[in-house]
């Protein structure tokens, strides 16, 4: 004996199950090539090839329109039928992935996305290696004629200035609002000569530092060229910065709070400074 729920009389089966992923519709939403869609798997499929499966037009996915009537009868199908056998005490579902009467089409669709899919990795591969090989030939070329007409590199000149951390230094308030306990040093460098200069701090400490065009301690964000903490390896700060004739303000503080020491600065450009 079987017993079985009302079977509801859908349009066509076949118009239920989208042609991408061949399953039951949740969200059904029909295309300017007049074909109906699952929305997840149409958006996937433009955002990849912006094109139809099917026409290969172009599509939007602003284009798409939800067919609720479609979606009902979706929901129906998913619920439509389920049959109890009492003799071996089976229940048969409803299938909710499409079993295709034309398995010749469905192979025809499945063999054109996977075309699709070769053709536009084939497309990417081989604009990546033109793209690689122009790169390549740019900077052989540009290097031999950075090699033929760069001139000599100016000469360095280095200055060094040492000091030191301790309880009775000034405390720093960091520019992010930080109010700890940072001790720190500020160093006033006359740059006599434009061009670019290194600026490294060396020390048995964790050292931080900021640069500034003109620095107020009442005010530390304000006039913040640079700041660094670990650039010149060893927990050292770095700068490479190009400067004016004018004077600077470098500020020599620790990354840690309470934190006090003997450090150096070494700057290195094309000319001498002075630390005031």
């Amino acid at each position: 004996m079987i017993q079985t729920t009302t079977v509801l009389n859908t349009e066509n089966d076949d118009n239920l199950f989208c042609p991408i992923t061949l399953e039951l519709f949740r969200d059904p939403v029909i295309a300017k090539d007049g074909h109906v869609y699952e929305r997840e798997a149409i958006t996937k499929w433009i955002l990849q090839h912006g094109t139809s499966p099917f026409t290969r037009e172009t599509l939007q996915i602003t284009d798409l329109l939800s067919d609720d009537h479609l979606k009902r009868l979706a929901a129906a199908r998913r619920n439509s039928v389920v049959s109890y056998q009492v003799r071996d005490g089976t229940v048969t579902l409803p299938s909710l992935r499409k079993l295709p009467k034309n398995q010749t089409h469905d192979r025809n669709i499945c063999r054109a996305l996977e075309l699709s899919r070769r053709s536009h990795k084939i497309f990417l591969f081989i604009i990546c290696t033109c793209l690689i090989c122009v790169s390549i030939s740019l900077g052989v070329s540009l290097g031999v004629k950075h090699t033929i007409t760069s001139p000599p590199r100016d000469p360095q000149t280095s200055c060094n200035y040492s000091s030191s951390l301790t309880r009775t230094s000034m405390m720093f308030q960091r520019p992010n609002g930080d109010r700890g306990v940072y001790y720190y040093k500020p160093i006033q460098i006359f740059i006599s000569t434009s061009g670019y200069y290194e600026i490294q701090s060396f020390s048995n400490i964790d050292m931080f530092g900021y640069f500034y065009l003109y620095f107020m301690p009442l005010n530390p964000p304000m006039n913040v060229l640079m700041f660094d903490d670990d650039s010149g390896g060893d927990e050292q700060f770095y700068f490479r910065i190009s400067l004016d004739p004018i004077m600077y303000t470098l500020v020599a503080t620790t990354y840690e709070k309470n934190i006090t020491g003997l450090f150096s600065i070494m700057v290195t450009g094309p000319a001498s400074v002075t630390f005031h």
